[in-house]
């Protein structure tokens, strides 16, 4: 028998998600971070393109990022990062 994972969620919540692939147009690393960059992803005609910060600076050079797809969280409640 399997130990429970506490970090498990249900169906119910998994199915609240809204997870979209989108593509990255731009990226920057922004200035005074060593880990984050500012990404513009388009996520298609009805959500259109977001802002999102990012903390792989570290793995990543911006110009690596661009024109890559990349799952996306939709429906995330936004959060200010660094006065963006």
């Amino acid at each position: 028998m399997s130990k429970q994972n506490t970090n498990e969620i249900s169906y119910e919540e998994f199915s609240r998600l809204d997870i979209r692939i989108g593509l990255i147009k731009f990226a920057e690393k922004i200035p005074g971070s060593h880990k984050l960059l500012r990404l513009i992803i388009d996520l298609g005609p009805s959500i259109g393109e977001r802002q999102i910060i990012s903390g792989i600076a570290e793995s990543y050079k911006p110009e690596e990022l661009v024109g890559k797809k990349v799952p996306v969280l939709t429906n995330l409640k936004p959060k200010n990062f660094w006065g963006m």
